[in-house]
């Protein structure tokens, strides 16, 4: 039954930290790594001393489960000052240190010494192996570090409450349980000097806490990346809420036209503070589909506000309330009739406004989405550049007529989008170094039909179909082959959209003169060499004679950026 407890402990450690390794890699801090590993090499120990039979064997567990128990402390600190965003003090961090290689010296070397333990042997008692001994005069520094590290965990939660508003309330509540808990625990198994030492759950619940709020906390860290993009430079504020109505986070100008903002913590109800906009968010609660804006009088100006559902999908609900300052807008409503012009002028300029606001959220998702590719930074800002002297080119000679003014606009805008699917992707395959084997090839090919439902999904409520329809085609059909020997569909000739005709010329071209993990870039005259023997097998021909005629413009701009 003991080993059965210390080996649900031990699996309960291993999950958490594999979950760890396997969902964020190396975007988390070393120190979560390391707390993780500790608590696992500790409850391996405990497995390893409940099967003990005899006194050398229970030592060597005891060397295992100290091994990873006397840094425990030292990263558990490290660790809830990360979740609390709160420094950690030097002084402490060496404090701490001194203590875990102190501890861990002394029981590696504790058959040479009586300072930790003194005179011990291995006995069972109650059926269950234990080593009995006397504690030496350096013993008691493992619960003074182990308190000290604990007590060190609940100033910075406690500061994190009190005076932090960018960290989860609730979270932090829960982090003060945990730490209670595993103080607690520590307390207990020493006063009732029981025979079976229960710290290694309280370790376990903890380290689950921990993965729990990174996980929370990664999704904070996300969409504030996003926010920051999407925003920068524009007179655009917004504010992010979960399914519960708490507060996500907001950008400068939202908290500039709303200042109680400021007060909101993370993770709490936007509702329990006072707010000019509740009402109106509260009438958007409960229909998600909602389009309907309202405008706020705010200090002499006019704040319009309007509901937009981010992502709904499996756990995971944001909804972002947006704003606009269309202070002006309103005055020239008020003078529709003597300035209608104008005013026609104004709605124009703001339309092509909201445009350029749809095409940066755009790039700014493809960005992200990139930056999990550790094998293309910058792809999508040349292909990007690529298409956009292409489709000019293209333009100007005139020979494809479908090639209008607002489908060749729309192609340049589409270009960001086309591997959007690589957020499906896992990341041991989208970040491998070498060739992928043959399965992990077929899983990587479906980064472009899964990219056209996610690129629908997310154009789906947009005004501009033309442009919803070529971006899906974009992601959809960039891998196609003029002969039929692309994917996903293996269609051909004209059967494949003309957009996504051009961006495979775009997407091979940088493939070919980039340098990659495995592979240099090639010189212009093999990269243009390939394109061209290509021509009527991957490429349509008489797109590729003209990708070709761009050879100086694409040599100028690759010369800029390298």
């Amino acid at each position: 039954m003991i080993t059965g407890f210390f080996t649900l402990t031990f699996i309960i450690s291993f999950f958490c930290l594999f979950k760890l390794l396997y969902s964020y890699g190396n975007r988390i801090s070393k120190y979560f790594v390391l707390l993780f590993v500790c608590v696992t090499v500790t409850n391996y120990g405990y497995i390893f001393f409940s099967k003990a039979t005899e006194f050398g064997e229970a030592l060597l567990a005891k060397k295992i489960v100290y091994l990873g128990a006397s840094f425990v402390p030292f990263f558990l600190y490290m660790s809830v000052s990360e979740l609390c965003k709160i420094e950690a003090k030097k002084l402490y961090h060496n404090i701490l240190l001194t203590f875990a290689l102190a501890i861990n010296t002394l029981i590696m070397t504790v058959e040479n010494h009586s300072l930790y333990y003194r005179n011990p042997r291995f006995e069972f008692q109650d059926g269950v192996g234990v080593i009995v001994k006397e504690y030496g005069i350096l013993y008691w520094i493992f619960p003074i570090y182990l308190l000290l590290a604990i007590a060190l965990n609940l100033i910075n939660i406690i500061k994190a409450i009190k005076k932090r508003n960018d960290v989860s309330v609730k979270s932090m509540i829960v982090l003060l349980v945990a730490m209670i808990l595993v103080t607690g625990t520590y307390i207990v198994e020493r006063l009732l000097n029981l025979n079976v030492e229960i710290i290694p759950f309280a370790y376990a619940v903890c380290i689950v806490i921990i993965l729990g709020m990174i996980r929370r906390i990664s999704m904070y860290d996300i969409w504030g990346y996003a926010a920051e993009s999407i925003s920068k430079g524009t007179d655009y504020g917004f504010i992010l809420l979960d399914e519960d109505n708490c507060f996500l986070g907001g950008n400068d100008e939202a908290f500039e036209w709303f200042p109680e903002l400021k007060d909101v913590k993370i993770d709490t109800p936007i509702f329990d503070y006072q707010s000019s906009m509740n009402e109106f968010i509260m009438k958007w609660i409960g229909n998600n589909e909602s389009s309907e804006k309202y405008v706020l009088p705010v200090e002499g100006k006019f704040i319009e506000l309007s509901n937009t559902i981010i992502i709904e999908k499996d756990d995971v609900f944001v909804r972002c309330i947006s704003m606009h300052d269309v202070t002006e807008q309103q005055k020239y409503n008020l003078l529709s009739k003597r300035y209608n012009e104008d005013l026609s002028t104004e709605v124009n300029a703001k339309t092509q406004k909201l445009k350029k606001i749809l095409n940066d959220i755009i790039v700014s998702m493809a960005n992200i989405v990139e930056s999990r590719d550790e094998n293309t930074g910058g792809h999508i800002a040349r292909t990007s550049d690529i298409v956009r002297i292409f489709v000019d080119h293209l333009q100007l000679k005139g020979t494809f007529k479908e090639l209008t003014d607002e489908v060749c606009d729309c192609i340049v805008r589409a270009a960001p989008l086309h591997d959007f699917g690589k957020i499906s992707i896992p990341d041991e395959i989208l970040n491998k170094p070498g060739k992928f084997t043959d399965e992990e090839y077929e899983k990587m090919k479906q980064h472009s039909a899964k990219g056209a439902v996610i690129v629908n999904e997310i154009l789906t409520n947009t005004d501009d179909e033309a442009f919803k329809e070529i971006a899906v085609n974009v992601a959809h059909y960039h891998h196609e082959k003029w002969d039929g020997n692309g994917y996903p569909d293996r269609i051909k000739d004209t059967d494949i959209p003309i957009e996504a005709r051009i961006m495979a010329l775009a997407d091979v071209f940088d493939a070919l003169v980039s340098k990659r993990v495995y592979k240099d870039a090639f010189s212009y005259d093999r990269a243009f060499e390939i394109i061209k023997e290509s021509s009527g097998s991957h490429f349509d021909p008489d797109l590729c004679e003209e990708f070709l005629e761009c050879r100086d413009e694409l040599e100028a701009l690759y010369d800029s950026y390298f």
